[in-house]
């Protein structure tokens, strides 16, 4: 029967928590190894669950299991009730005077290398805070801005298709790097007509650091000479350095993520200077601990990471 306002059937806590967990894995048995039961209850449970609302809540994609528009809907929904305990939690205890509760964040694997020092100064100064930190391509972390999956993202370029509320908090520098032994490593400054004449290894389509890239080439009628696509920085940085092309990086991979072989060449119209901003579901309903965080990353961010880089350089 389908699930309507007037029925007195509504998925179970149980179900909730399934659908949630077959978001994030999209394998029945990874699902039932971290609930810790039988595959066969999971099945069940969701099949339950399809012929609550009268409608499949996932289709195997492939190898993959996917949710349909129907599951996308209940995990929406999910996802709402369960951050609604939370936030009773949290009051409870800041009501206590002590802030706790778990802050949810989501962020592009670049910022996975200065992220780490914020959090530890945040869990430092909040002990009873517990943080689960996703990482992952910029079309998993924006999927994760859609379905309202947690209080934080962070990113340099915003998605457009999702109202969020941004807060620029650390200057972000994209660099040019080359083999350290390569040939436009000798030259004091390069031209950008001469760096698109090189191949490059750029991160994927969507990437801010690829976006601002082609952009930049595009405003001087340049194009550049694409040779590998790679979805991580820090293969990026290994594929350079055994010289296999140029390529564009944000300075704080290379901060908090030395690198032997590789070098920052000075090229015309670099360093390209964007923001990192953190980014929030304009739809969730901010909780007093996601408001002591975005407190400390907006008061503390750019000093903690700017001591960092500093001591790194000694």
């Amino acid at each position: 029967m389908p699930l309507s306002l007037q029925s007195n059937r509504q998925p179970t806590m149980r179900q909730l928590q399934l659908i949630q967990a077959l978001a994030r894995y999209q394998n029945l048995s990874v699902v039932a190894e971290n609930l810790h039961i039988s595959q066969p209850s999971v099945s069940i449970q969701l099949k339950n669950l399809s012929e609550l609302i009268g409608l499949p809540v996932y289709q195997m994609q492939g190898r993959k299991l996917t949710l349909t528009d129907a599951g996308k809907a209940v995990l929406r929904s999910a996802n709402t009730i369960f951050q609604s305990l939370d936030n009773l939690k949290t009051d409870i205890d800041n009501l206590q005077g002590v802030i706790t509760g778990t802050l949810l964040i989501s962020v592009v694997t670049t910022a996975q290398y200065f992220l780490p020092l914020l959090l530890a100064a945040f869990a430092k100064k909040h002990p009873k805070v517990e943080i689960k930190l996703e990482i992952g391509n910029r079309e998993k972390i924006q999927s994760r801005l859609l379905e309202n999956s947690d209080d934080f993202y962070i990113f340099s370029n915003i998605p457009q298709n999702v109202q969020v509320i941004e807060t620029p908090f650390l200057e972000n520098e994209v660099v040019v790097v080359v083999p350290e032994n390569h040939e436009l490593a000798q030259f004091p400054k390069v031209s950008l007509t001469r760096l698109s004449h090189y191949p490059f290894i750029l991160r994927e389509a969507g990437s801010g650091t690829r976006e601002y890239t082609v952009e930049l080439f595009k405003q001087h009628g340049l194009i550049l000479n694409e040779k590998m696509t790679i979805a991580s920085s820090e293969a990026i940085k290994q594929a350079v350095a055994a010289g296999l092309g140029i390529s564009v990086l944000s300075k704080h991979s290379l901060d908090f993520g030395i690198m032997p072989g590789i070098k920052i060449i000075n090229v015309e119209h670099f360093p390209i200077r964007s923001k990192w901003r953190l980014v929030q579901n304009a739809s969730r309903q901010p909780t007093l601990l996601a408001d002591a965080f975005h407190k400390f990353m907006v008061e503390n961010g750019g000093e903690i990471l700017a001591s960092a880089v500093q001591n790194n350089q000694q």
